[in-house]
């Protein structure tokens, strides 16, 4: 059974008049056995932050053992930047004060870094000194996902209202330039007239069909349909092609043929969109972009899958971002973006029973941006 911190109770507990009949020993053996069986974790330490006492709780939270974790500081579980926290804490106990349910995070013995809520109280001896603290943690990790996935989905019904919103208002005025741009062709024009016109269709046809697909809300109805996989990835690429020329990007398509699949080719067109498009924002300029995708015998169960990467040589992702990179609305890209993109990626991919993974370096001769995601075909 774990000991109570020195002094934690001075003489003249307040139990003893609910319990009289019990002596000093039997009701702090008593206590004892009510702070062993906490789900929290209860920390007893001095002002010197060296921990005294540590309760079961505290083993399952933190993955120490008791003979661990007595002895050594209380900054084995802080991460290296909590230090000032860790500090005022300390000040905090010194000078006899009390902090309930603060939130904060902690680091378990494997490095985990897990949501808590800490109440900290000053110990005292029996002539009131202080001699240091108690501490009662209660992991909160759950609960903040709860609160993190709430936000979350508010947010996308947002986005989506402003999305639907935001088609309809342009598709009006599309229609009506589709429609003129029509009339035009059966006028009587030059060749570098009609070459202009050619052009301007294709530009509102791409404009069209961003509008279609923007904020990454695009889901076709109706079953999928065998599509040949290097159109839908030329037709990606057409579409960034004023970037591509205007950057002098280098292109590598590698894909097998004829190589075709199941899916809604629109949906798979714009994982391809958002992935070129993200690999050119990274490109800053002048780079390498390549895509591949080719056959890939699994197992019996699983049978054949496309595997398609897309690779650049940019300045990779940090390890920050990278942590979150299928959150929506995370995005390092300025307030101009939704940061939908991976997730509308990563949510398409799953549509299609498939899997998305991504590799990233920013350093050194492998500096750049892995995406690799496989497709049943």
């Amino acid at each position: 059974m774990s000991s109570l911190p020195p002094g934690l109770f001075p003489s003249g507990p307040p139990w003893m008049e609910f319990a009289p009949h019990f002596t000093r020993e039997e009701a702090t053996q008593f206590l004892a056995a009510i702070v062993e069986s906490s789900e929290d974790a209860i920390i007893g330490e001095g002002l010197d932050g060296i921990i005294t006492s540590w309760n079961a709780g505290a083993e399952r939270m933190f993955g120490y053992t008791r003979t661990e974790a007595i002895g050594q500081s209380v900054s084995i579980l802080h991460s290296e930047g909590d230090a000032q926290e860790l500090d005022a804490i300390l000040q905090l106990i010194r000078e006899g004060k009390r902090a309930s349910h603060f939130e904060t995070k902690r680091c378990r013995k494997d490095g985990t870094r897990i949501d808590v809520s800490v109440s900290v109280s000053p110990v005292r001896d029996e002539n009131r000194k202080i001699i240091g603290g108690a501490k009662i943690i209660r992991e909160i990790t759950d609960r903040k996902r709860s609160e993190e996935l709430i936000r979350k989905t508010e947010k996308l019904a947002v986005a989506g209202r402003l999305a639907a919103s935001v088609a309809h208002e342009i598709n009006n005025p599309l229609a009506a330039l589709t429609n003129l741009l029509y009339l035009l062709k059966s006028e009587s024009l030059s060749e570098r007239a009609s070459e202009f016109l050619s052009m301007a269709d294709r530009e509102l046809a791409r404009v069209a069909q961003i509008t279609t697909q923007a904020l990454g809300f695009y889901q076709e109805s109706g079953p999928p349909s065998a599509s040949r996989l290097s159109e839908i990835i030329d037709q990606a690429l057409l579409i960034h092609q004023h970037r591509i020329d205007a950057a002098s990007i280098l292109v590598d398509k590698q894909c097998e043929e004829p190589l075709s699949i199941v899916c809604h080719a629109g949906e798979i067109k714009q994982v391809f969109v958002n992935l070129i498009g993200n690999a050119l924002d990274a490109m800053h300029g002048s780079g390498f972009l390549r895509i591949q995708a080719r056959l890939v015998d699994t197992s019996v169960e699983s049978g054949q899958i496309v595997r398609i990467i897309v690779t650049d040589n940019g300045v990779g992702i940090d390890k920050d971002t990278f942590e979150r990179l299928f959150d929506p609305f995370n995005t390092t890209k300025g307030p101009t973006r939704t940061g939908l993109g991976l997730w509308m990626c990563e949510q398409i991919v799953h549509r299609h029973s498939g899997k998305i993974t991504v590799k990233s370096h920013q350093d050194g001769a492998s500096r750049g941006t892995t995406v690799v995601f496989d497709l049943p075909v």
